[in-house]
This record gives structure tokens, C-alpha cells and sequence, in this order.
């Protein structure tokens, strides 16, 4: 075995922090965060691990006996107390609980720490040159992010190591009955494109109904277009003068069963934006047993390969063409949907938590 790779011999003491509560719904991106870290902690029951989080967790992960739960209070917007949150309250935890190593799934870590660093990055914008330095090791999760990293910011490959999400194991077909239910109730019991993750710019709502109008121009069908995003007034003016403006419709809902359902429901998936967000929703999808249309070289396209549909160019007629293909061929998209479930059970938390603790060894050979 390689001496990265190697157990420690010592029993460590591994903290980390969660930015987000422990005691509210979570988002598919947190629910892996968690499902992962507590996996880990589950796989090595010799190590301690230490959870700093700003409100008390429900009692669900506070079940194993070598965790520890350290309630501190939430870290301020502004930004000098920010900084003294990072480096001057933190490394006194850290010391305190005598940490090994300190994992942070905030875009952000101490700029003083003398504890070894890692940290999850979700959104290079967000996180500052100084803490990209400063960690040892940068977790991300895609390929896309750690080619920006060292083109950007001069980071060596070997700082950088890649865990994949997984799906949430919420999302999985449903029968044909389910399905009626769903489009009667929010469809009139029609067929339906879905827009199941964020826009990074309000613009880029008006591309998304330029697509749907190339595919609605082209084939007179009743398909509807909706989007599990909430509406503002800036989305609600868009659609005042759109020519299909009543079977475009936003589906703002928390209850995660439905949007499960929703999901699953839809003819496709279209995802016409690069985003970081994407790539959950497209695991999501293909694992609820429906076709993804996205671009070509997008974190989509890194993950599905083959498995879902790509237009080759961003632009709202070429998205528009591929919603017209997976509508006329449907023998195409069936081949799409028995990939895409093949593609999202390959990506597992158990993949990720070796990936992470194989990381974490890293950090301290």
C-alpha cells in the first residue's frame, strides 16, 4: 500500500464545519455533504470526529460515539467580524479539541490555522485567494472546477482531488399511475418539459423560453414547460407578452416527495445552462428514469457522457432541436434513460467517502 494511502496509527481528531443547520430540510448538495461525512465517521469508528456547527443538530447525528457536537454562534455577514470568526475564534476551537485536521464545507477556511486544512469548494467566486492558498487540499466536485483552479489561480494538480456527488436516493421512477397523477394535477394531463435547477442570471429565462418556442413553433404539440424554481417580477414580466405563456408554469414547492414526483414525471429534463447545481439534478434525473438535455462540455456533460443529449452550441435554437429530437425519436430517448440510470448508479456516496478519507490521509502523510 502506498504510504499516502496508509491507516494512522494514531487515534485522530478530525473537525469539521457545517455552514449550513442540521435541523432544517437540506438541499440534494447538503444531504450528500452530510450522508457522506456521517458514512465516514460510521467507517471509522477509532477516530474521532468533531462537528462545528452554529445551532444544535437533531438528534439523528448525534448517535455515534465517537462524534462530538461544538455549538458556536453563527458567523456574521459582516465582513471584519467574518475575519475574526476565521482566523481568531476558530483555530481556539480547533486547539481546544485538539484537531488533527479541520474540514470545512464552506468555501472558506482559517487564514491562521496551524491545523491542517481542507476545504470543499463549491463556488470559486466565493472563496478568496488567500484560503485557496492557504488549505492544503481543495475538495471540488467536478472536473471543470479544478481546471479553473490551476488555469486561474496557479493551484498544483496535486492539491486538488475531485468527489462526485451522488444523487439523492429520494429520486427513482414511479409507475404510470403516479405519473397521470402528477400531470392532471399540475398539467391538465399533459406531457411536460422541466427546468429543475437555478438560473445563474435572470437573462437566462429568456433563452429558456426562446428554446421552448423553436420546439413548440415546429411541432404544434400541448407539451407545457415548467420550472421548479420561484418566480419573480422579473421571471412574471418575461412571460407577460410570451406567445406560450400559458403552458410555461413555475412550480415553487418544498415538499421534496413532490418534487421527486414532478421529476420523475417529466418527458425530459432541460438544462441548457453550465452551472455547479446542474450536476446533482442531472444524477437526480437519471436516476429517476428521465432523459437530460443539456451542452456540450458542461459538468452535465462530464458526468452523462453518452447518456444524455447535448446541443452543440448554447444557443436557443440548437437547445430547441434536441427537445424536438427527444420528441419525435422515441427510441432514442429510452436508450437515454436506461444510460442515465446505468451513469447515476456509478456515482455513490460510498465512492465519495473512500475518495475523502483516501484525501484526508493525504493531508497528513
Amino acid at each position: 500500500m502506498p504510504k499516502s494511502l496508509r491507516l494512522p496509527l494514531f487515534r485522530m481528531n478530525i473537525a469539521a464545519y457545517f455552514p449550513f443547520s442540521l435541523r432544517v430540510e437540506l438541499s440534494d448538495m447538503q444531504s450528500f455533504i452530510v450522508e457522506t461525512f456521517f458514512l465516514l465517521v460510521k467507517q471509522h469508528p477509532d477516530h474521532r470526529f468533531i462537528i462545528i456547527t452554529d445551532e444544535k443538530p437533531t438528534e439523528q447525528f448525534s448517535t455515534y460515539s465517537n462524534t462530538e457536537i461544538i455549538v458556536v454562534k453563527p458567523i456574521s455577514k459582516n465582513a471584519l467580524l467574518k475575519r475574526i470568526w476565521w482566523n481568531v475564534k476558530l483555530p481556539v476551537v480547533l486547539k481546544k479539541v485538539k484537531a488533527d485536521l479541520f474540514i470545512s464545507f464552506h468555501n472558506a477556511c482559517s487564514s491562521t490555522g496551524s491545523v491542517p486544512q481542507s476545504m470543499l469548494i463549491q463556488d470559486i467566486e466565493e472563496t478568496s485567494k488567500t484560503h485557496i492558498k492557504k488549505a492544503q487540499l481543495l475538495l471540488v466536485t467536478n472536473n471543470l472546477m479544478k481546471k479553473e483552479l490551476i488555469g486561474k489561480h496557479g493551484v498544483s494538480e496535486k492539491k486538488i482531488t475531485i468527489v462526485y456527488p451522488s444523487a439523492n436516493r429520494m429520486f427513482e421512477p414511479i409507475n404510470e399511475e403516479e405519473k397521470v397523477i402528477i400531470k392532471n394535477k399540475y398539467s391538465e394531463g399533459k406531457e411536460y418539459f422541466l427546468f429543475n435547477s437555478i438560473f445563474s442570471r435572470e437573462e437566462d429565462i429568456i433563452d429558456l423560453l426562446k428554446s421552448f418556442s423553436h420546439f413548440k413553433k415546429r411541432q404544434q404539440s400541448n407539451f407545457k414547460l415548467f420550472l421548479t424554481t420561484p418566480t419573480n417580477s422579473f421571471f412574471e414580466k418575461s412571460l407577460v407578452s410570451y406567445k406560450y405563456r400559458n403552458d410555461v408554469k413555475f412550480i415553487d414547492t418544498n415538499d421534496k416527495r413532490e418534487q421527486v414526483s414532478i421529476t420523475a414525471s417529466a418527458y425530459a429534463v432541460v438544462l441548457p445552462f453550465n452551472t455547479n447545481e446542474n450536476l446533482i439534478v442531472t444524477l437526480n434525473t437519471m436516476r429517476s428514469g428521465v432523459p437530460v438535455i443539456a451542452v456540450k462540455n458542461s459538468v452535465v456533460n462530464e458526468v452523462a457522457e453518452d447518456a444524455a443529449i447535448y446541443a452543440e452550441l448554447a444557443t436557443t435554437k440548437d437547445i430547441g432541436e434536441k427537445m424536438i429530437q427527444v420528441y419525435t425519436d422515441e427510441s432514442y430517448r429510452f436508450k437515454l434513460i436506461e444510460k442515465g440510470k446505468q451513469v447515476a448508479a456509478t456515482y455513490t456516496v460510498e465512492k465519495a467517502v473512500q475518495i475523502l478519507w483516501q484525501s484526508i490521509l493525504k493531508v497528513l502523510a
